[in-house]
């Protein structure tokens, strides 16, 4: 469907109502629950593994913000093209900046390459391929549209969106999120997101919307690193912590998920912010010297399940978080699906 000349841009719903365009946006975030599940008044989309990224349409540019408000526009010259892709004057998308593979598979190591290729450093992500994937509309041509419900918003953007290579609309199924997630577990893809068809768009952490992994994920707080050993060049492992009640707590060695140049790249990240101070509450213990350095990096990593002490097992590093802050990265564990899907928050 797209929109005609004569046709209103504000045909949404009754909750759609004149205003001024916001100027910043602090996304929509999803709470983690354990399984999949499949009820009639959800809708199912992929979780795309890249950047989350609020794309601002105005006078012919758009520009893309991360949910902590850091400028992204100039890391991604590849979607200039945006604008042109969207029948609007003025709009606000959601959305992530995704790299796919020459399978057509999101991965989040290519997304991280693709913004030092000037470099020359990672020749492979020159082939990658980076697409916006749009999964809402907030704001269009004068109207705020975050009081209609999910399924209208993204039916309007469906409808002004023209798909191409670098911008593609999310799309979704409705009520069979069991089979959903077994698809994309089979394409080995990060997770589903769960949305109430009804709920409206809210600027925080909500149990309208619902995310579930297809492995355990985290983004964590760099604290130190180990001397090598061995044949190990830089460093050992990255020695990781998550924030609770704004003290750095110790989760994690990290060993597993590099290669050379991975090892040689975060190691001169790590040096400016060596320091004699430990930045964790309590000090870990680790197997070699370390390296303590100021709690300024994220990574992501992906680990097997949670020990009894709060302790990552079997974690490996997938990549950098430039667009986390570290006072963000808390502990996050899953919550019962049923009891969360009854819940109205």
């Amino acid at each position: 469907r797209k929109t005609s000349k004569k046709s209103s841009k504000t045909d949404v719903c009754s909750a759609a109502r004149k205003a001024r365009m916001p100027e910043i946006i602090q996304p929509m975030l999803a709470t983690l629950v354990v399984e999949p599940f499949s009820v009639p008044e959800w809708i199912f989309e992929t979780k795309w593994d890249g950047f989350r990224s609020v794309c601002f349409l105005n006078k012919g540019k758009a520009r893309f913000v991360s949910r902590n408000q850091i400028e992204m526009t100039p890391q991604y010259p590849e979607l200039i093209g945006v604008p042109k892709q969207i029948d609007a004057k003025e709009a606000i998308l959601d959305g992530e900046i995704v790299a796919l593979d020459e399978h057509g598979r999101p991965q989040f190591q290519l997304l991280q390459n693709k913004l030092r290729i000037r470099s020359g450093s990672y020749a492979k992500a020159r082939t990658a391929q980076l697409v916006y994937f749009a999964f809402d509309l907030l704001y269009l041509d004068g109207y705020n549209l975050m009081a209609c419900p999910v399924v209208e918003r993204k039916a309007k953007l469906e409808q002004i969106l023209r798909p191409a290579n670098f911008i593609k609309y999310s799309d979704h199924v409705e009520a069979e999120g069991k089979a959903f997630f077994h698809e994309i577990e089979k394409f080995r893809l990060e997770g589903m997101i769960a949305k109430r068809a009804a709920s409206k768009y809210v600027q925080k952490r909500t149990s309208d919307w619902l995310k579930v992994k297809t492995v355990q994920r985290s983004e964590v707080v760099i604290g130190g690193y180990t001397q090598p050993r061995g044949a190990r060049s830089y460093f050992g492992s990255l020695v990781m912590g998550l924030y609770r009640d704004g003290k750095l707590q110790y989760v994690a060695h990290v060993g597993g998920g590099f290669n050379e140049q991975k090892l040689r790249a975060i190691h001169k990240f790590l040096q400016p912010f060596k320091t004699d101070k430990c930045p964790f509450e309590v000090k870990p213990k680790t197997n070699e010297p370390v390296q303590w350095v100021k709690p300024k990096l994220v990574a992501e990593v992906k680990f097997s399940e949670w020990t009894a002490e709060e302790r990552m097992r079997h974690p490996v590093f997938i990549g950098l978080r430039e667009d986390k802050k570290p006072k963000d990265c808390t502990f996050e564990f899953e919550h019962a699906t049923d009891q969360t899907v009854k819940k109205r928050r």
